[in-house]
C-alpha cells in the first residue's frame, strides 16, 4: 500500500510539475522519489541473491553437461527427455541475466538518489549554476526533474520484473530439479557404459 501511494505521488507529481506546479509540490515529488528509491533498494537487498546465483550457476553447468553428453553417439535422448530439458531451459532463461540485472539495478538506484538529492539541494539553495557551470533556471529544473521522476518510475518496473523472473527461476528449478538430476544421471550412465564397451572392443 505504501509503495502504491508513493508511486501515485511520483506520477501525480510528474503530471503536476509538467503543468506548472510550485517548488513546494516539486520538492514533495522529489522526496517521494527518494523514499521510493530507498524502498526499492531494501526490496532488492531482501532478494536471496546467493541462492539465485547458486541456482543459476548450477543450471548452466547442467546445461553444459547435457550438451556435451548429447554430442556422444552412445547417449540417446528420447521424447520424454525433451520435457525435462525444456524445464531446464526455462529456468535458465529466467535466471541467466540475474547478476547483471541486479548489479545494474543497484547502480541505477545510486545514480537516481544522487540526481534527485542534487535537484532538491538546487531548489532549496536557489543555486544559479550546476557542477558543470551550466545556468540553472526554471527550464533547467523542469527538464531535469522530469527526467529523474521518469527514471524512478521506470526503475520500479525494472525491479518488479527482475524479482518476478528470479522468483519464476527458483520455482521452476525447485519443481524440476529431481527430474533434471535424474536425467543427467541416466545420460552419464549411458556415456560411461559406452566408454567401457569401446574399451572392451579394443
Amino acid at each position: 500500500m505504501k509503495r502504491i501511494i508513493q508511486l501515485l505521488l511520483l506520477s501525480g507529481g510528474l503530471i503536476c510539475f509538467l503543468s506548472g506546479c510550485s517548488d513546494h509540490n516539486t520538492k514533495l515529488s522529489l522526496h517521494a522519489a527518494l523514499t521510493e528509491l530507498e524502498d526499492l533498494e531494501e526490496l532488492v537487498r531482501e532478494a536471496p541473491l546467493d541462492s539465485i546465483n547458486s541456482v543459476r550457476d548450477r543450471l548452466l553447468e547442467v546445461k553444459k553437461d547435457l550438451v556435451w553428453l548429447g554430442s556422444d553417439s552412445n547417449v540417446v535422448f528420447v521424447r520424454s527427455d525433451a520435457l525435462v530439458i525444456e524445464e531446464l531451459s526455462k529456468a535458465n532463461r529466467y535466471l541467466k541475466d540475474s547478476p547483471s540485472r541486479f548489479a545494474g539495478i543497484f547502480q541505477e538506484i545510486e545514480r537516481c538518489k544522487t540526481q534527485v538529492s542534487g535537484l532538491i539541494d538546487v531548489i532549496e539553495s536557489g543555486a544559479e549554476l550546476d557542477a558543470l557551470g551550466d545556468s540553472i533556471d526554471d527550464i533547467y529544473i523542469k527538464r531535469n526533474v522530469e527526467i529523474e521522476l521518469n527514471a524512478v518510475l521506470k526503475l520500479e518496473g525494472v525491479v518488479m520484473e527482475t524479482l518476478r523472473l528470479a522468483r519464476l527461476g527458483l520455482e521452476t528449478d525447485f519443481s524440476s530439479r529431481e527430474a533434471i538430476d535424474s536425467l543427467l544421471e541416466v545420460k552419464r550412465g549411458q556415456w560411461a557404459r559406452g566408454v567401457v564397451k569401446v574399451g572392451e572392443e579394443i
